[in-house]
């Protein structure tokens, strides 16, 4: 009797968990992305960022930028535009720059989104990321 009441027990708790999980619809931009180039629009120069290990992870409905530090926004993905508020007033510029950001908020055109590469496209900027 006990072990049947454990079962119930054990079945519900499982239930639970599962019927409280949040689904990821974010399609193939939910995914950790390695930043690869910085092109800027204004004088055609590119950073190639490879050795640097700058990473963007996507996941519900927040991203986390991750190198030397770690910032995280909220973001909106409709259609062909991806619009980006970062989280908290004390985003480190420079870090945020190597990402194609200049202030709290951005929005990027998205060129290129599969399940292999991103390519975001701002009025400054262009980042080319793979799938890592």
């Amino acid at each position: 009797m006990c072990n049947i009441k454990f079962g119930y027990l054990f079945f519900a708790c499982v239930l639970f968990i599962v019927a409280c999980q949040k689904a990821d619809d974010n399609g193939p931009l939910g995914a950790f992305w390695k930043l690869l180039e910085v092109e800027y629009l204004a004088d055609g120069s590119k950073n190639d960022l490879r050795a640097q290990n700058l990473f963007m992870a996507v996941q519900l409905n927040l991203m986390q930028f991750s190198g030397n530090r770690l910032h995280y926004a909220r973001f909106q993905h409709q259609g062909d535009s991806l619009f980006i508020q970062m989280i908290g007033g004390d985003a480190d510029k420079k870090f945020l720059e190597s990402f194609g950001l200049n202030g709290q908020e951005q929005r990027f055109f998205v060129e290129k989104l599969n399940s292999k590469s991103l390519i975001l496209k701002s009025e400054y900027s262009i980042l080319r990321f793979k799938k890592f």
